[in-house]
This record gives structure tokens, sequence and C-alpha cells, in this order.
């Protein structure tokens, strides 16, 4: 019986044409040999599991192998030397390193050290390091790796050509694991393989880490189903089928499956996550521009693509914010369960309260008014009224995506419920009639001037003396029925007033029952009447005609 092999050593890129994901990276490598440019120090950063150490050795092996010929590779191997930075982090382990630096291959023209997680090495280490790095001898060339560069000091990076690698995407993994499977003969479902590549988060070796195991628990059967169990992330199937519920405002069968969903064992915050994660694919797959980084195969996006089409943009963006708000809240509430559900009765709620909605959700609100009707011919509605009525309510319906906030509350599925809101329209119109009779109602002078001193009075009570005082220097007059003019003595005096222009106009208008009022401040400098804005100012003018009044102030220590 052959020994078992795990598949991130087995399916080990031995090539650069074999790596996944990394071709800016390899082909910049492979010229760079091809070319006989060869860096002395080169850095591979990028996230865990993409490649990094794996294009350190093929880069190791290949720079020897276009130098001699008729060459074992096995051979070669003696000329590479890894070292794990985070167990030889010291400072005497590097100056041991750079002692046998000194020391020329025996075959072939390169000795490559490959130096693992490098940002592991303590400063003293790294600084140690700086002056071979620099200028090392001709026959060596160092290949660093870390998954943080920013640890690493800039010294050392100023000395390196960096190569940053990138996540690997879902698409590239899920290809890459179709390839393995049929080598070894695994059965699968694709949905199967792409809940693995996204449980993976951009990590080609975590990927087949996740294999092994579903293999080992499928039995070489790997089914959506017992992927999801054991890995304890939903499929997509059954986020369709939860949001379609919602964007039906289905909130019992939203809850139901979701119940359904617990009793399997899942997280309640994979879930918000997933939920969250699920939306934000609808609103990609909304614009055919996005496609383009959406990371499923084509019979998903066709089914993300219908989904869109009867949810608009706002409301998936306030869905996501409530999800996002219920995952921040998730670690301070006690019932986990409770929680989801309550983000659940609020995103099934949220259409309801957005003024939007599409042309097919407009058909359902008719095909439910229509079938209240239709109910109501049971009972002592004749089927002539019934049909009038259908038709108005046909009419009733914007034919645009706004609505009025009138509009937007919801008709019960009983009759009564249909009948007593077209009564509030009614009566509403009906309101609205009487008010605009009221809207031209004459007014004399007699009745302004009270309105305007009772508006005088009001300022007054409120601590606004100032405009008080102002609005009292004169009185208004009415110019061509419906105009208002008011003489003030200054430019500063008019701003004052117009600054409260809106508040007295409206004042006006509804003490008068005439919304066509409008009011006009004309400065005259030989307004009549003296005006006093301030305190100061009645001092200053009593002042003037009797000077004792300063002494006095100073002598009793008053305050303006």
């Amino acid at each position: 019986m052959n020994d078992f092999v795990v598949s991130s050593l087995k399916y080990r890129p031995k090539s650069f044409e074999t790596v996944v994901g990394q071709n800016h990276v390899t082909g910049t490598l492979k010229n760079s040999i091809k070319e006989n440019k060869i860096p002395s120090a080169i850095l591979f950063c990028g996230p865990r599991g993409v490649g990094k150490t794996s294009c350190a050795r093929i880069y190791a092996r290949e720079i020897n192998k276009s130098s001699i010929e008729n060459i074992d590779s096995h051979d070669l191997s003696f000329n590479v030397f890894e070292l794990d930075a985070a167990s030889n982090r010291g400072i005497e382990e590097m100056k041991n390193l750079i002692d046998k630096v000194r020391i020329p291959p025996q075959i072939g023209k390169y000795k490559v050290y490959i130096i693992d997680e490098v940002h592991m090495l303590t400063t003293q280490a790294m600084n140690a390091f700086l002056k071979t790095l620099e200028e090392p001898p001709k026959h060596i060339v160092f290949v660093l790796a870390t998954t943080e560069k920013n640890k690493i000091l800039p010294t050392i990076l100023s000395r390196c050509q960096i190569y940053d690698f990138n996540r690997i995407s879902d698409v590239e993994i899920v290809e890459a694991l179709i390839n393995i499977c049929k080598q070894e003969d695994f059965k699968f479902d694709d949905e199967a393989l792409s809940i693995i590549a996204r449980k993976s988060d951009g990590s080609l070796r975590d990927s087949l880490t996740i294999l092994d195991r579903i293999v080992s628990f499928t039995n070489k059967n790997i089914t959506t189903e017992k992927t999801s169990e054991l890995l304890n992330v939903l499929d997509n199937e059954s986020f369709l089928k939860l949001s379609q519920n919602i964007i039906n405002c289905e909130l019992i069968p939203t809850l139901i499956q979701f119940n359904e969903i617990c009793d399997k064992g899942y997280n309640e915050k994979e879930f918000l996550t997933g939920l969250a994660n699920h939306f934000r694919n609808i609103l990609v797959a909304k614009s055919i521009e996005s496609h383009a980084i959406f990371d499923f195969n084509n019979n998903l996006l066709s089914s993300f693509v219908s989904q869109g089409e009867v949810i608009d943009k706002n409301q998936i963006v306030e869905i996501i914010t409530v999800i996002e708000q219920s995952i921040f809240k998730y670690n301070q509430v006690e019932n986990k369960k409770l929680l989801v559900e309550i983000t659940l009765m609020k995103i099934c709620k949220s259409k309801d309260n957005e003024g939007v909605i599409t042309t097919k959700t407009q058909k359902k609100k008719i095909d439910l008014k229509t079938h209240d009707i239709e109910k109501s011919e049971d009972n002592s509605f004749h089927k002539e009224s019934v049909k009038k009525e259908k038709e108005t309510i046909i009419e009733e319906i914007p034919q645009v995506e706004e609505i009025k906030e009138s509009e937007k509350k919801e008709i019960s599925a009983l009759s009564l419920s249909s009948l007593k809101l077209k009564k509030e329209v009614i009566d509403e119109k009906n309101k609205e009639k009487e008010h605009a009779e009221k809207l031209s109602n004459e007014f004399n002078s007699e009745k302004l001037k009270l309105k305007w001193i009772q508006y005088s009075k009001n300022l007054s009570e409120n601590g606004n003396n100032s405009l008080s005082s102002l609005l009292e220097i004169n009185e208004p007059n009415i110019f061509q029925n419906n105009k208002i003019i008011f003489t003030v003595p200054s430019k500063s005096n008019k701003k004052e007033i117009d600054n409260d222009r809106e508040n007295l106009i409206k004042f006006l208008r509804l003490e008068l029952q005439n919304d066509l009022i409008e009011l006009e401040v004309i400065v005259d400098k030989s307004t009549s009447k003296e005006y006093y804005s301030t305190p100061q100012e009645k001092f200053e003018k009593l002042n003037k005609i009797n000077p004792l009044l300063d002494q006095f102030k100073k002598d009793l220590k008053l305050d303006l």
C-alpha cells in the first residue's frame, strides 16, 4: 500500500508553468534567466499559500540548470539552502550564514539561499545581514520570502528586487481543484469546489488541505451538501432561496429557513457574513461592467442577475448596512440567534419603507389589490362597480419608479382595508379642496395690524426684543390686496427683518388664511419714529440729552 502524501505537497509546482495565478512574477523570472540578468537579492512577499517558496525553489534550480548542461536536477539541490527565519532569527545564526556564503559552489554557477519568513529576524540580525546583502559574492543569490513586508527594515527592502504575489482568485483555485479531482478520479460538484475556494481565502495551499478533508469525509464523492456541512458554509443555492424570500418580503418563510439552517449547526456570524457577501454579489451582478469581478460560473451569474432585476441598488445597500451593523453587535449580544432573526425582520421590512419599486413589484401589488376587490364580489358589490374599481386602481398605480409617501401604505389582504384606504384618499382630497378655498381670503389693514402686533409680542416673549421693537417702529401697509409694504430707517434694519422674513410670512399666511401674501421691506431714512435696537443705543441717546447720566452710571457701576 502506497504511503499517503498530502495534496499540498503532491501537487506542489515543479516549474513556472504549473504555478497558479502568478503570471506577472513567473514571466519576469523566466525572462531574467533567459537574458542572464540574475539579481543578487530577491524578495517575494504576499499572503500565505500563493507560491512564494515554490517559486523560490524553482528559480534556484533554473538559474543553475541554464549554466550547466546534462546535469541531474537532484545534484542541483545541493546548491540550494533553505533557512527558516522564524526558528533561526538571532544574530549568531546570521553570522554563521555570512561565513558560509563565502564558499563557492562545487557544482553549478550559483549558491542560492532561501530565507523564509524573513520578517521574523531580529533587528540585530537584519543589520548584520545588510552589508552581505548589498555586496554579496558573485556566486550567491538570496531569495527572501515574507508575508509581512512592512516589518522588514527599509534598508533591506532597498537592496532587493521586490515581487508582490497576489491572492489567487476563486476561479483559478476552482480550475486547479478540478484538474486535481480528475487526476485522482474524484466525483465532485462544481458548487462544492466553489465553496472550498471561498473558504480558502485566496490560498491554493489551504484549498488543497481542505480538499483532503472533504475527500476523507465524503469518501471521494465531493457533494455540495457534505462540503457545506463540514466547512460550516452555506451554498449559493440556499442563499439564493433566502434572498428571494427577503426580496418578496416573505418574513415567515425567511425565519423558517434560517431556523432550519441553525438546526444543521451553522454558525450565526458565518451566516450573517455570508448573507452580506451574497447581497454584494447581487449588487455586482446588476452591472454588466462589474461581471469581471464576479468569481462564479455563468449559471450562478445568471441567477444573481435575475434577482438583481427585481431589487433596487439603494435597497441592496440598505440591506447590507443593516447586516453589517448586526455583525458589529454580534459579540455584545448574548442571544445570537435572536439578533439574526431581528436582522432578518428588518431587511424583510426594508422594502416597505423604500420609496422605490420595480415593474415586477408593481404588478404584484396590482394583482393583490384586484384580488381584494374580487373577494368583495361575494359581498354586496355589483360586478359592474367591481370592474370600474379595478380599472381605477390600475390607473392609480404609478408608472414611474418614485411613489408618493401617502401611497407607501401596504394594502391588506382584506377587502375592507382596501376600501378604508380608498376612503382615506378621498378624505385627504376633500381636505386639500377646503384648504384651497382658504388660500385667497381677503383681509383689511386693521386685521393685518392686529396680527402684526401679535407676532411682535411673540418675539418679545421669546427674548427677541430687538426685532420686536423694530416691527413696532412703523405700521404695515397693504399694497395691491396681498402685498404688504413695511418701511424701515436703515439697511441694517431691513437685513434683520429679512433674516426672519420666512417665519413672519408663514405666520401671516396662516393667521390671515391667505397663501398669496408677500412682504416687501423698504428703506426710508426719513422714517419719523425713532428706533433703538439695543439698550446701549437708548442710553447713548439719553446721555446726549443729559450728560450726567454717564457719571451716574460710573458711580453706581452699572452695566448695560
